[in-house]
């Protein structure tokens, strides 16, 4: 088949994720951090506050989301086609299959990296109009880190996403599960360095750009020895690429039937 019926297929999945009750979620989700800065900017004067707003509010709300938009659209690439018998009529197509799930992919990295990067940068640009922050040139630099970094996070859960819906029926509880059960557990503090190197999060938040985040945030996390920030980009880097790489085998063998 010819690139154009990719792209037709790369434009029907972000259709397919974002028009929907799902995308509104997620939209929400974006926009709540606009409403809190600019509530932030008009009623907050504490220099200390100005300046770790940014970190704090990416740490904890856009790490939030970032979760929430693997969880919900990666595993939406697979089982969402396979519920709605979608993917049973693309098998009957002269479509690859790796080739179908990638593109898929593509829609889904894509989309939710706009997404995100576009309310980070209008995040930044509204917190770098108060006159009591520090740095004010280097803010939106720092954004285009911060969202680099975010979006690795959606790359690698997404692949996770994608494989645990390729394998499994009810893919968004075992996510969830994954996410906010075993994940939280290895990031409990004093836990050990060879429980807390058995998740994503651990060398994922290696790759967090410190700035001003408040307290011993990634101490707690990252234990007394974290990586060396190439170990952490090589093990995610391998991950991602062994877990997609698994995910398309699986993909590719397993029969979709009506």
């Amino acid at each position: 088949m010819s690139f154009p019926t990719y792209f037709a297929i790369f434009k029907l999945t972000l259709r397919q994720l974002f028009f929907s009750k799902r995308g509104l979620l997620i939209l929400s989700g974006c926009i709540l951090p606009l409403v809190i800065a600019i509530i932030f900017r008009f009623y907050v004067d504490r220099a200390s506050a100005v300046n770790s707003f940014i970190p704090n509010i990416t740490f904890y709300l856009y790490g939030f989301l970032t979760n929430i938009c693997a969880i919900f659209y990666g595993t939406a690439i697979v089982s969402d086609e396979v519920d709605g018998r979608g993917l049973t009529y693309l098998q009957m197509r002269p479509i690859k299959k790796p080739l179908l799930l990638l593109t898929k992919f593509a829609a889904y990295l894509i989309g939710t990296v706009v997404l995100i990067t576009v309310s980070h940068l209008l995040l930044t640009g509204i917190i770098e109009t108060h006159p009591k922050l520090r740095k004010r040139l280097l803010v939106i630099g720092m954004s285009f880190v911060y969202t680099g970094s975010l979006s690795l996070g959606l790359l690698a859960y997404g692949t996770l996403a994608v494989l645990i819906s390729t394998r499994f029926q009810q893919p968004v509880i075992w996510m969830l599960l994954f996410v906010f059960g075993w994940e939280m557990v290895t990031a409990i503090p004093g836990m050990p360095i060879g429980i807390k190197r058995l998740a994503y999060k651990h060398y994922l938040m290696t790759l967090f750009p410190e700035y001003s985040l408040g307290g011993d945030i990634l101490e707690n996390l990252l234990g007394d020895t974290p990586p060396a920030v190439w170990v952490a980009a090589l093990v995610v880097g391998l991950l991602t690429v062994g877990v997609m790489w698994l995910a398309i085998r699986i993909f590719n063998e397993r029969e979709y039937l009506m």
